[in-house]
């Protein structure tokens, strides 16, 4: 029998969506001086994240994907790619990590950032590895950001290392037919799945879209659908 996300890949493949220019790395200095600007100005402008309906959707998404608020209490969650407001405040009691390229100048700059509301908060890309939350971790989780970094293989590895040896990784980004100023990178299945290999990481389970968790869109803004990844240890 069937199952949807078989038969999401073969509609994907009668309308040519298969026919994707994948892409896992990006110059650093490109990534910064065109996606990370254009980042930071969307999220200047942007005033919906500073609504209650941004904590609404989050909850809907949150929950889509199996979460729920106290599952993490007094545990160590770490979001990587965060933006400028915390989605991860939907874990009430959680020991909350940030990382995020543009923190301290969302804190500086964008009204209402909540990012210090978290326990700890490093203003690095996620590609550099921040040694204190190695073997830390009992959730790594990010949303809608990966397709935004310039090194997906880096990022696997530290995301890894994060983890203590039963924690959860959940990564959830959109697929795109290729990559633009923006989204300097363009993940698919084929081209993450050796990645997690490599990482010594093995997919625990994968789906595409968010049901109807976004009022019936099935990414974040862009490409078909997301890819949504849970990622355990193998080194362990």
């Amino acid at each position: 029998m069937s199952t949807m996300i078989d038969v999401k890949r073969v509609v994907n493949r009668l309308l040519g969506r298969d026919k994707v220019v994948a892409k896992t790395t990006e110059s650093r200095e490109k990534w910064a001086s065109e996606a990370q600007e254009g980042e930071f100005a969307f999220h200047k402008t942007n005033k919906w994240r500073q609504t209650p309906d941004f904590m609404i959707q989050t909850d809907r998404l949150l929950r889509h994907f199996g979460f729920t608020p106290e599952q993490y209490a007094g545990k160590v969650v770490v979001d990587v790619g965060a933006g400028s407001m915390l989605r991860t405040r939907f874990f009430t009691d959680a020991h909350l990590v940030v990382v995020e390229p543009l923190a301290d100048r969302f804190l500086a700059e964008v009204p209402g950032c909540d990012l210090n509301n978290a326990a700890e908060v490093y203003s690095l890309p996620a590609e550099q590895l921040v040694e204190p939350l190695v073997g830390r971790s009992d959730l790594v989780i990010s949303i809608n950001v990966l397709d935004h970094c310039y090194d997906f293989p880096q990022i696997v590895d530290n995301i890894r290392q994060y983890l203590k040896p039963d924690g959860l990784a959940f990564l959830t980004f959109d697929m795109h037919d290729k990559a633009d100023h923006m989204h300097p990178l363009s993940l698919t299945e084929k081209t993450c799945k050796p990645i997690f290999d490599d990482a010594k990481l093995k997919i625990e389970k994968v789906t595409t879209g968010v049901g109807d968790a976004l009022g019936g869109a099935q990414t974040y803004g862009h490409g078909p659908f997301t890819l949504n990844y849970w990622l355990r240890r193998t080194d362990v």
